[in-house]
């Protein structure tokens, strides 16, 4: 019962196919894919995967091209566009197996070259999204609520909407209802609020910034989205247990003007205010290098944004961006600024994500991705990462950078076991191992990978795509970058790495 319950857990997540809703900058329609990773590194995993449509329809059980069994420690994909007889819609996805199992799913949004990674998080009776936008530097909110009792209809879901900076809610949704399995997908607006504005609660630029709360007596699964009207860029996070909060988090990608910016959200569930001290610390490759803070408070029930960008409150702190000339509206991105992780300590109890954002000039966005930060109950010395790819298909040649953060006062060395897209042992060797010095970063950029097989014509005919384990002699915590780098752009996108209890 306990691998069932786990595997379970582990891998319900919201999959949005072709028609699923679209904000105004998602355009078109989006296609996803779903990677899902047998956690046994001895033998091999029979899956069951359905999907719940949201028009409440029954479930369809599906199956992966070659079958449902996977091997020790490998990953099958189940690319819905080829699923037969699936309508377009939006759907949610229960899997379950005879083998502890995970999962990610990534969506595609093909006439904006929009795309977002997720990964699968244990439900909740209670929790938060960490940041959601409306109008805010043209960026929307989109979520979905997955109801995880497969055999009834729930009517009690409470949707709480938060503002950054103010203690009492914007507005509540009571009464939500969600049927068996299946999810629904909302809009941040005020009109899905029933209100008729949302209040200015924007950093630097006008808008909402803020986060939500979700509760009910049933155990939850939530997707968040957030659009980038006019660009491909599309991110994609969890909503997390807000149980899971915690005095000390930990960031494994932050940038300041180094190929991007980061920005992270902090979000206080509790009813007083909490200090955070945000360490930033440099990689040995950073152009900039060293070791810098920034402390900031975070009022009750609220949420405040540390920014990494020009102009933002991490370099007014001290955080170096190299030679970008900010303060001039209009800054050019000169890509030799800093890098590293961040490693947060809190008077209280937080929660916290990363909206990692490529601009170009005038603070045109190329693209973004988002992740969340861990905690100490997330680092783990072994964790699977379903989906890692060397210039993987022709046209976008996508390829993974792994960063890897050390919660350690240690160094901690770190080895990658790669396994093909076909389940098969990796015949070539592994990668060198990486040395992750004392609370710092190390990564593997898979764009150096050699000996790698050639995907066949059915997997994409070019480069490589596969899964991997990677193993540490200490605790760690990892976030996967996918990225293009072919002559038909797209957007990046993250995910976070599944830590594996042995």
């Amino acid at each position: 019962m306990s691998k069932r319950l786990f595997t379970l857990f582990a891998v319900m997540l919201v999959a949005l196919l072709f028609a699923a809703p679209v904000l105004g900058g998602i355009g078109g329609t989006g296609a996803s894919g779903v990677q899902v990773q047998n956690l046994s590194t001895s033998e091999s995993a029979q899956v069951t995967v359905q999907l719940w449509n949201q028009d409440g329809t029954a479930p369809i059980e599906i199956s992966a091209t070659g079958g449902d069994t996977v091997a020790a420690g490998a990953a099958k994909n189940y690319y819905l566009p080829i699923v037969p007889g699936l309508t377009d819609g939006a759907y949610a996805m229960i899997a379950s197996a005879d083998k502890p199992v995970a999962a990610i799913a990534r969506t595609d949004w093909a006439s904006t070259g929009g795309a977002a990674l997720y990964s699968t998080v244990a439900p909740g009776t209670d929790v938060t999204i960490p940041l959601v936008v409306y109008q805010y530097a043209g960026q929307d909110s989109q979520f979905s609520i997955q109801n995880t009792n497969v055999s009834g209809q729930i009517t009690d879901v409470e949707i709480t909407l938060l503002g950054r900076g103010l203690a009492s809610p914007v507005a509540t949704l009571s009464n939500q209802v969600i049927d068996a399995g299946t999810s629904v997908t909302y809009d941040v607006t005020p009109a899905e609020f029933g209100v008729a504005s949302f209040p200015d609660t924007g950093t630097g630029t006008t808008g909402f910034v803020g986060s939500i709360r979700i509760t009910s007596a049933t155990e939850l699964v939530v997707q968040s989205f957030i659009d980038i009207a006019g660009t491909p860029g599309v991110t994609g996070f969890s909503g997390v247990a807000t149980a899971s909060a915690d005095t000390a988090l930990y960031c494994p990608l932050i940038r300041a003007n180094y190929y991007g910016d980061t920005g992270i959200s902090l979000v206080n569930p509790g009813g007083t205010d909490v200090t955070a001290t945000i360490t930033f610390y440099g990689d040995a490759n950073s152009p900039d290098t060293g070791t810098y803070t920034q402390d900031i408070t975070v009022g009750a029930n609220s949420s405040e944004v540390a920014f990494q960008g020009c102009d933002g409150n991490s370099r007014t702190a001290g955080l170096p961006g190299g030679s970008q000339g900010c303060g001039s509206g209009n800054p050019t991105p000169t890509n030799d600024g800093w890098y590293g992780v961040a490693a947060i300590s809190a008077t209280g109890d937080l929660l916290a994500v990363v909206n990692d954002t490529v601009f170009g000039n005038g603070w045109s966005v190329e693209a973004a991705a988002t992740y969340n930060c861990g905690t100490a109950a997330d680092a783990a010395q072994t964790f699977a990462l379903p989906l890692v790819r060397s210039f993987h298909l022709q046209t976008v040649q996508l390829t993974t950078g792994i960063q890897i953060q050390n919660t350690t006062g240690s160094d901690v060395t770190v080895s990658l076991d790669l396994i093909n897209w076909d389940g098969t042992s990796q015949a070539a060797s592994n990668p060198p191992d990486v040395v992750v010095p004392a609370y710092g970063s190390g990564n593997y950029w898979n764009g150096t990978l050699t000996g790698l097989p050639t995907v066949p014509p059915d997997a994409g005919g070019y480069g490589w795509y596969g899964s991997a384990v990677l193993t540490a002699t200490g605790n760690v915590v990892v976030v996967v970058d996918d990225q293009g780098f072919g002559a038909t752009a797209v957007d990046s996108a993250d995910y976070n790495g599944l830590g594996i209890t042995p």
